[in-house]
């Protein structure tokens, strides 16, 4: 079996999988390096190609857009005629996903594989935080916050004064107060390269094609999307507009492109010893204020929201209840409770600030004010 440790936190294992498959894996896990398993890993990736049980019970798409089914015993997310399968084990230690060959791996990672992993820190005395992270004179400082508060921004404009890359969206954080990566691609938005002129001028050539791409749909669409807000047939086309360019609007990166573009060397699994937590607000106006903040608030803020950035997890183990009502529906609670008390021991040596900005807005003024306050 094919092992990803991500810096001693938790662990995937793959078994099955020919080398295309092996390959987006890989990518996947940017910027873990693969090895050999020297022990149970937490999530398994089967790729036997066993045909899956008949189903007993199909959950059609709903407002999750999801399709599951049940066999009887086992839960299995659907893409068109492929299944995967999630089989717990019965001490609930290991999740294995036995899924068909062809299997989309983008899918599975963003339901399953990622929270899948989460979940199993917070049994290893670790919480993944919902936050971008840079390292800033030897120690960590995470930039965390609710979706679409700025956090990659001001993350990346900390990489332009000198800091050096983590991680985005997911931060690895122990009890023992340190910090690592956790693998997923950052999301660099069209309108802020102009604030990041490091990067900019160091994007990969595919990803500079891209933004070109959304830069022409933007102009040759803004009409049309200027009328999102009225209602009617209209409407809906603009809307549809408007939902489309903000997927191509933005270039995904991995972490090894990110660090290539910053002539980063050192290595991209470190733990780093948690200094700072900078927790994004976002507020009206243009004003930008840093204050000291409690740590207790910080740690139930940071539960909640890396709570419900696993709803597509969450909303899994309410179709399992659904197919099989005896089973325990508090997963998500316990989930909070047990990533709160993490967090409490992880920030107690650290310094939590209170970041109140608009958003969006220029990176760097967020960056700077973070840097004056450390």
């Amino acid at each position: 079996m094919i092992a990803y440790d991500l810096s001693g936190r938790v662990s995937l294992g793959v078994t099955g999988a020919d080398a295309r498959v092996l390959a987006r894996v890989a990518r996947q896990m940017d910027p873990f390096p693969a090895g050999d398993a020297s022990g149970p890993a937490d999530v398994v990736l089967e790729f036997d190609g066993t045909a899956p049980a008949g189903a007993v019970d199909v959950q059609n798409p709903a407002r999750d857009g999801m399709t599951t089914r049940y066999d009887g015993r086992a839960l299995g997310l659907m893409a068109g005629a492929r299944a995967c399968t999630l089989l717990p084990s019965p001490d609930g230690e290991q999740l294995t996903l036995r899924c068909d060959p062809g299997f989309p791996l983008a899918q599975l990672f963003r339901t399953v594989v990622r929270p899948a992993l989460q979940v199993a820190a917070v049994r290893r005395d670790a919480v993944a935080v919902h936050s971008a992270a840079v390292e800033v004179d030897g120690r960590a400082v995470l930039v965390a916050g609710w979706s679409e508060s700025g956090k990659t921004e001001t993350a990346l404009a900390l990489m332009e004064q000198g800091a050096r890359w983590v991680s985005d969206k997911w931060t690895l954080v122990g009890a023992d107060g340190a910090a690592s990566a956790f693998p997923i691609n950052v999301g660099v938005r069209r309108w802020v390269l102009p604030h990041l002129p490091g990067l900019a001028g160091a994007l990969p050539r595919a990803s500079r094609a891209q933004v070109t791409v959304a830069g022409v749909a933007a102009g040759a669409t803004q009409p049309l999307r200027r009328r999102s807000s009225r209602g009617g047939r209209v409407g809906a086309v603009a809307a549809l507009a408007e939902r489309a360019v903000g997927i191509v609007d933005r270039a995904a990166l991995s972490p090894s492109e990110i660090r290539t573009a910053y002539g980063q060397t050192d290595d991209p699994t470190r733990r780093i010893p948690l200094g700072t937590v900078a927790l994004l607000t976002t507020v009206p106006g243009t004003e930008i204020s840093v204050t000291d903040a409690d740590p207790a608030w910080a740690a139930a803020r940071l539960a909640l929201t890396g709570a419900y950035e696993r709803h597509d997890w969450y909303q899994l183990q309410d179709r399992r209840r659904y197919a099989d009502p005896s089973l325990s529906g508090e997963e998500r609670e316990r989930g909070v409770a047990a990533e709160r008390r993490v967090l409490e021991r992880a920030l107690a040596g650290a310094r939590v600030l209170s970041v109140r900005a608009p958003f969006p807005v220029d990176p760097g003024r967020v960056a700077r004010a973070v840097r004056e306050a450390l």
